[in-house]
């Protein structure tokens, strides 16, 4: 049996940021058109706390995209020098049920995790966003401000890290990159600093505790809640959710792992039906999505295994082409 390793260089050179998110668009309208089938994540708590092991699979039936991640989240890894997200996805021949390929999964991730963000600001965002304010600067922050590089001409990206110097590390990266070289980057002491005028928000940290104040948004922000993942998880608080147009990646994953979600619910002050829709409803113009500039919007996304399989589909394809990965006999 033949099989093909990729590793992060071949993901990085096989798939641009904005062929991702177009990649991610369709496997959403999959998605919410149940022409894919995602089961809720399997979750394994590890021995300390914070730390989880999660099983992935997606098979998307108008692609044939078939596969599964398994990715594991230890939040202490930074300090010892290892990523605090890593990963393999699995994809296989839906038609045939072979093994394809075997990705390293971590920048798979981040790529199609940014890509998701790049759709949703796409969708929700006002289309003269200029302002981004990230809040987080891990190993997601890259690939979140190259999501919405991809789809808005940012003009100026405030970020803000409990950790200035991950922030301040953040910041040359970006700089070196040619789409940001226009752009002006900055550190924010408070997260009230890179609230201020902001048009886009991405969220993107392992924070128990809401990372910004609500009450600070300015009308017709949009904003990317990437980070929390479990129930007892709050990024965003409650005055956000009130004053917000709520979408989501997927209704039921949401509602079974979003804390920003679960625990306004639980406390009464939303209900179900203050989900307006999901992501791949308004891409394929089922239901609306921004109605007004004044508008606040919401977008909670707590990842999905056909964004994976998507993405890794798509790698395969064009590394084909390209002469990419390694081929292995197992």
């Amino acid at each position: 049996m033949k099989i093909k390793i990729f590793k992060a260089e071949d993901i990085s050179q096989s798939l641009s940021m904005s062929e991702a998110v177009e990649v991610v668009k369709r496997a959403f309208v999959q998605l919410s058109s149940k022409q894919a089938q995602s089961p809720v994540r399997t979750s394994l708590n590890l021995k300390n706390p914070g730390e989880v092991a999660l099983t992935m699979p997606a098979y998307l039936s108008e692609t044939f995209a078939l596969g599964t991640k398994i990715v594991t989240f230890l939040p202490q890894n930074p300090e010892k020098g290892r990523p605090a997200v890593q990963a393999l996805v699995v994809l296989f021949d839906a038609k045939t049920g072979g093994p394809s390929a075997v990705f390293e999964g971590t920048h798979l991730t981040r790529l199609r995790t940014g890509a998701a963000t790049g759709a949703a600001t796409q969708v929700f965002s006002r289309g003269d966003s200029k302002k981004l304010a990230l809040f987080g600067a891990g190993g997601q922050a890259f690939f979140q401000v190259m999501g919405v590089r991809a789809v808005r001409k940012v003009e100026k990206i405030m970020i803000y890290d409990v950790l200035p110097e991950k922030a301040e590390a953040l910041i040359n990266l970006l700089r070196l990159n040619p789409l940001d070289q226009d752009a002006e980057i900055a550190q924010a002491r408070s997260p009230e600093e890179a609230l201020a005028g902001a048009d886009i928000v991405v969220t993107a940290t392992s924070s128990s505790q809401p990372v910004f104040p609500g009450k600070n948004l300015g009308q017709g922000t949009h904003i990317n809640a990437i980070g929390a993942f479990k129930p007892e998880m709050q990024e965003v608080d409650e005055e956000t959710i009130l004053r917000s147009q709520i979408f989501v990646d997927s209704v039921e994953a949401c509602l079974e792992e979003a804390g920003d979600l679960i625990i306004p619910l639980n406390k009464g002050l939303i209900r179900k039906s203050d989900i307006q829709a999901e992501l791949g409803e308004v891409i394929a113009g089922r239901k609306p999505g921004r109605r007004s500039d004044q508008e606040i919007t919401y977008f909670k996304s707590v990842g999905n295994a056909v964004q994976d399989v998507a993405v890794a589909q798509a790698i395969w394809q064009r590394a084909a082409e390209k002469g990419l990965g390694q081929e292995v006999e197992l």
